[in-house]
């Protein structure tokens, strides 16, 4: 699965994406970017599968293949 990061006010960066197992949860990708982050993450945006472009998750959503990720710590 991969997925992509966004920073708050900028575009998705969709030249390199980050690359989970399938059924990853937001958590997870948090890890994969860096441990510290994981641990003090609020809430994410997710663009892609969500029911909303923008929509605000929490760390146990699961991600799916070419979601993207907004991280809020």
């Amino acid at each position: 699965m991969r997925s992509y990061a966004k920073e708050p006010g900028k575009k998705p960066e969709r030249q390199r994406a980050c690359v989970l197992f399938s059924a990853a949860s937001v958590d997870a990708w948090a890890k994969a970017v860096q441990e510290a982050v994981a641990e003090r993450l609020k809430f994410a945006r997710i663009w892609g599968a969500a029911r909303f472009d923008g929509q605000q998750v929490d760390r146990d959503h699961v991600l799916s293949d070419r979601d993207v990720v907004e991280l809020h710590v």
